[in-house]
């Protein structure tokens, strides 16, 4: 089983990343996040030959931006006999994700190299990307980004600046980037330049602040400690794939746990993590 990013293409310009894939022995699983609203409810998955032949897999229900569906290879083509995997989009825009060297393609990731072994190599890269996109505002220039009258409830005032995501039913989440990390408290502005957290922006272009209620968090797969005895608790979430060594990795940035997001997506009650799975790296904060 191997892992690979889809990248969104917008011509021959890759602008993010819209997803992963993974590869398995009778098929593939797709998952597609921030999918444009030009693309209705669903998209069309197609595998595509050294040659430019291609053949489509099935299709991908979208809800709300996102989707997964597991699909197989067929009875007469299977993975020997493709290059990459093509999600169109609209347009000229499209999703692409390349799974072996093609003279087709002049960029292209290995097929027999796990993608936890580029994990140091694209901290380096998300961090220098961050570091030209956008600015990182410190905690003297909250106040750019902010309104200038804050209401009672500093979460109340949140919800009306940052879009909300429902990925986590017993949660409140919102969509953030690293530089609206300011908003936490002072303690946890480090998580700015955090390389684990740049990289995983890099490659996801999102980021999750989550507020638990005590009966929430009960229901939830999070088990942090609650050194505070508040009824309320906040959480970074970082998306990811579950591998013991990115687990690892996580730890030593100070991420204490996992939730997996395929289930959620999927709308599963069973939501066991295993080796390989989309989720995302929790970290207990405040704001």
């Amino acid at each position: 089983m191997q892992f690979f990013y889809i990248d969104y293409m917008n011509g021959d310009r890759k602008e993010r990343n819209v997803g992963f894939l993974r590869v398995e022995r009778n098929g593939i699983c797709v998952g597609l996040r921030g999918v444009p609203l030009q693309c209705g409810n669903k998209c069309s998955v197609y595998a595509v030959e050294d040659n430019g032949e291609k053949w489509c897999l099935g299709e991908v229900g979208i809800q709300n931006g996102y989707g997964m569906e597991k699909l197989g290879w067929g009875d007469v083509k299977g993975f020997e006999k493709c290059v990459r995997v093509e999600v169109p989009f609209y347009g000229y825009r499209k999703g692409v994700c390349v799974l072996r060297e093609s003279s087709a393609v002049s960029q292209t990731v290995s097929y027999e190299q796990p993608i936890q072994q580029h994990v140091e190599r694209d901290l380096q890269k998300a961090s220098k990307e961050e570091t030209e996109k956008e600015t990182i505002y410190m905690p003297d220039n909250v106040s750019c980004d902010l309104p200038r009258k804050l209401p009672q409830d500093k979460w109340e005032q949140l919800v009306d600046t940052y879009p909300q995501v429902h990925i986590f039913p017993e949660a409140q989440s919102l969509l953030i980037k690293p530089k609206d990390l300011v908003v936490l408290t002072q303690r946890y502005h480090s998580l700015i330049s955090n390389s684990f957290v740049l990289h995983s922006y890099y490659n996801y272009r999102q980021l999750l602040l989550l507020r638990f209620e005590d009966s929430q968090l009960a229901n939830s797969k999070l088990r942090a400690a609650n050194e505070s005895g508040s009824s309320v608790e906040y959480y970074l979430g970082v998306p990811g794939v579950y591998y013991e060594r990115e687990k690892r990795i996580a730890q030593m940035f100070g991420f204490e746990g996992f939730d997996i997001g395929e289930a959620r997506m999927r709308e599963e009650e069973k939501r066991e993590i295993y080796e390989g799975c989309f989720g995302y790296y929790m970290k207990q904060v405040e704001i």
